[in-house]
């Protein structure tokens, strides 16, 4: 089966976020290994040159270049995998207008732009907002973190399919904060891109201990103090006889330890949503979502200093193929999140196929 670079390859998620890695031999102008050094002072003076002028700015963004390599998936002459790719090319635009909140982003990565988020959020009342436009389905927390602020260079196989927005996530949320709990309902257009059946979802957030993880994996910048955040999580798209999925999910952070575990259960007949909306190849039914209950750990430890972070996550997809998917790897930190280099391995193991893959990308943001 496929590891975690190769992975996105193979499901063409509608989801903009998976890592879009082409499926070709390397490039002839193969990096050179100057050292890890040398590797330390080219990206700090990338991230000081971006971050130089966008402070107190509407207008911001990244860019995540990243290069895979498999010796399981043959595809050039010698029999290796190798692709280059430029992952994400994002462009956000924000603007506060008395107490409205607008938001305008695209996707430059393929060469053409392509609209991720355009809504915008009106104050209703004090700690409730009303949200319309394109966005995310609230559903899992992780689906909803932006990509350059990822622990591993691809998020859970679960995040990847909720990170979609394009015309199928139009329409309005309501949103509710209270103390330490948070609710989300929001009815959107769904897979069939119309209104005639709609996709309606909701997830209760609540802060069992702190004030909330922020908008970040991983351990860099936890709270000294223990922060703990579980959510529960309805989705229901009705293009589908039972297009049903319910999730739930936690997250705790220690001072330099970070802990996450998230399932959803899909039922029997969401497999028929992955086709219609290309998730599947058609030679692999008994692969789909339908009728499995995935689960994912993710852990994580911050060396002091704040520049490397360690992490392993392990996959259980619960299908028919018996898939399960362990990724480990560390950051370069270098203005935190906004400027970081991210090294993976990882080995996928199934009842048909097994493979492993190395990756390392860069996530520079502005």
């Amino acid at each position: 089966m496929l590891p975690f670079l190769p992975l996105a390859a193979f499901l063409p998620l509608i989801s903009n976020d998976p890592v879009k890695v082409p499926l070709g031999p390397s490039p002839g102008e193969a990096l050179e290994d100057s050292g890890w050094e040398s590797l330390d002072g080219t990206v700090a003076a990338l991230a000081s040159t971006l971050a130089s002028g966008a402070e107190g700015e509407s207008l911001w963004g990244f860019v995540k270049p990243t290069y895979g390599v498999s010796g399981d998936l043959p595809v050039d002459a010698e029999g290796n995998y190798g692709a280059v790719a430029i992952d994400a090319a994002r462009l956000y635009f924000d603007e506060s207008l008395g107490g409205t909140t607008v938001r305008l982003s695209t996707e430059l990565a393929t060469g053409s732009a392509s609209l991720l988020d355009a809504w915008a959020l009106f104050s209703v009342t004090e700690g409730a907002n009303l949200q319309v436009g394109q966005f995310r389905t609230p559903f899992l927390r992780t689906a909803n973190i932006e990509a350059n602020r990822n622990l591993f260079i691809l998020p859970t196989r679960n995040s990847l399919f909720y990170r979609v927005r394009d015309g199928s996530r139009q329409g309005a949320m309501l949103s509710i904060d209270h103390g330490p709990m948070r609710l989300d309902m929001a009815a959107q257009n769904g897979f069939d891109q119309t209104m005639d059946n709609n996709l309606i979802s909701s997830r209760v957030e609540l802060n069992l201990l702190g004030e909330g993880l922020g908008d970040a994996e991983g351990a860099l910048g936890a709270s000294a103090e223990p922060q703990v955040t579980a959510g529960i999580a309805y989705s229901n798209d009705e293009a589908g006889d039972e297009g049903v999925a319910i999730a739930s999910d936690i997250a705790v952070t220690l001072p330099r330890f970070y802990v996450q575990i998230e399932t959803v259960s899909y039922e029997a007949d969401y497999t028929a949503l992955d086709l219609a909306a290309g998730h599947i190849l058609p030679s692999e039914l008994e692969a789909g979502r339908g009728d499995t209950t995935p689960i994912s750990v993710t852990c994580s430890h911050v060396i002091p200093g704040d520049k490397w972070e360690v992490g392993a996550r392990y996959e259980h997809f619960d299908d028919v193929l018996k898939r399960e998917l362990l990724t480990v790897g560390f950051n370069r930190y270098y203005q935190g999140h906004d400027a970081k280099v991210q090294v993976n391995f990882s080995t996928e193991n199934s009842s048909g196929d097994d493979a492993d893959a190395f990756g390392i990308g860069l996530t520079l943001s502005f």
